[in-house]
C-alpha cells in the first residue's frame, strides 16, 4: 500500500513538475525577446507565401521570373533576420508588404494571403496560453489577442439575440485580428530592442479592452449606409489612406495627426447625416492619429531614431482601414434591430 502510495506521489509531482517547467520556459521566451511564432511557423509562413508565385508558374509556365509581388515578400521576410537598426529599407520593405496584404483588394491572390495569415495566427494563438501572454513586452500581440478573446465571448451573446445571424459578422472580424498576429510579433521583437536602449516604443499605443461597454447597452443611432453613403465611405477612405501613407512615409507625424482628424470629423458627420454607426473604421482612425502623436514626441526625444520603426507601425493601421471598415457595414443592419455588435466592442482611445 505504501508502495502505491509513493507511486502516486511521485507522478504528481513530476506532472507538476513538468507543468511548471513548461510554464517558465514560455515566460523565459517571452521576456528574453524571443517572438511568439516559432522559428519553424516563420519558416512555413514564408514558404507558404513564396509557393502562391510556384502556384501560378505551374498553371502558366510561361511565367519565369518572380513578380512584384513575390520580391517584395521576399524582402519582407528577409529583413527579420538580425538586422541592427530599424532602417529607411526596413520600413519601406514592411509597409509595402502591409499593403500588399490588407489593402490591394483588386490583387487575384489579395484573399489567399489574407487566408494565409489567419490561419497561422490561429495557429500561434492556439500555441501560447493566455497566461503567458506578457502586455509590457509583447504588447501589439497582447492587444490583438485581447481583442480576439473578447470579440470570441461576446459572439455568443450577439448569436442568442439574433437567432444566429450576426455570427458571420463576428467570424469575419476574428478572422481579420487573427491575421494581424503573424506580423504583430515582429513589431514586439523590435519594439523589445527600442525598449532596452531606453526609447518606451510602443508602451502608450494600445488601450485596454477592460473599459468597453457592455454588450447589451442601447445603442444611440440604429440607421445604415445607402448605396451613396458606401460609395462616399470608399471615396473618402481612399483618399484617407494615400495622403496618411504619403506622410507616414515623409515620416511628417504632424500631417498624420492633421489628416486624421479631418477624417474623423468626416466619419462623424456620415454618422450623423445616415444616423448610423461607424466605430470600427473611428477606431482605427483614431488609433493612427494616437500612434502619431506618440511617433511625434518619440522623434523629438530621441533625435528620430523611433522615426521608421512608427512609419511602419502607422503603415499597418492605415492599410487595414478600408478592409476592416466592411465589418461596420456588414454591422449596420443588426444595429437597425438594437444590438450593439462592434459599436459596444471598442474601447475609447484618446484621440485627438
Amino acid at each position: 500500500m505504501e508502495r502505491k502510495i509513493y507511486h502516486y506521489h511521485c507522478c504528481t509531482m513530476r506532472s507538476f513538475a513538468l507543468k511548471k517547467l513548461r510554464f517558465i520556459l514560455l515566460a523565459f521566451l517571452l521576456s528574453a525577446g524571443v517572438p511568439l511564432m516559432a522559428q519553424e511557423g516563420f519558416d512555413s509562413l514564408r514558404d507558404q507565401f513564396m509557393q502562391i508565385r510556384s502556384f501560378e508558374q505551374v498553371q502558366n509556365p510561361s511565367l519565369k521570373e518572380p513578380d512584384a509581388t513575390t520580391i517584395l515578400a521576399g524582402n519582407f521576410f528577409d529583413s527579420q533576420h538580425n538586422q541592427e537598426e530599424f532602417d529607411e529599407l526596413t520600413a519601406e520593405v514592411w509597409s509595402g508588404f502591409f499593403e500588399l496584404n490588407f489593402e490591394r483588394d483588386n490583387d487575384e491572390n489579395f484573399s489567399r494571403r489574407l487566408e494565409i495569415l489567419s490561419a497561422e495566427g490561429r495557429r500561434q494563438s492556439a500555441a501560447l496560453p493566455p497566461e503567458c501572454v506578457d502586455h509590457e513586452q509583447t504588447p501589439f500581440t497582447s492587444h490583438v489577442k485581447e481583442a480576439i478573446e473578447v470579440n470570441q465571448a461576446r459572439q455568443k451573446y450577439y448569436a442568442g439575440i439574433s437567432r444566429g445571424a450576426t455570427s458571420k459578422v463576428s467570424l469575419f472580424y476574428t478572422s481579420l485580428e487573427y491575421s494581424l498576429l503573424p506580423l504583430t510579433v515582429f513589431f514586439d521583437r523590435w519594439a523589445q530592442k527600442f525598449r532596452k536602449a531606453g526609447m518606451p516604443v510602443l508602451t502608450d499605443d494600445f488601450v485596454s479592452m477592460s473599459g468597453i461597454s457592455s454588450p447589451d447597452k442601447p445603442l444611440l443611432r440604429r440607421g445604415v449606409l445607402d448605396r451613396a453613403g458606401h460609395r462616399d465611405l470608399r471615396k473618402m477612405l481612399r483618399a484617407w489612406q494615400w495622403k496618411s501613407g504619403l506622410a507616414a512615409s515623409r515620416k511628417d507625424f504632424l500631417k498624420v495627426q492633421l489628416l486624421a482628424m479631418n477624417a474623423l470629423h468626416e466619419l462623424r458627420q456620415m454618422e450623423l447625416r445616415y444616423q448610423c454607426n461607424l466605430s470600427l473604421t473611428i477606431h482605427f482612425v483614431e488609433s493612427v492619429g494616437l500612434a502619431a502623436r506618440n511617433a511625434d514626441r518619440l522623434s523629438h526625444q530621441y533625435a528620430k531614431r523611433t522615426d521608421n520603426f512608427y512609419r511602419a507601425f502607422i503603415a499597418i493601421q492605415i492599410s487595414g482601414v478600408r478592409l476592416f471598415s466592411k465589418i461596420d457595414l456588414q454591422a449596420q443592419p443588426f444595429h437597425r434591430a438594437g444590438i450593439g455588435i462592434i459599436v459596444n466592442d471598442l474601447p475609447a482611445i484618446p484621440f485627438p
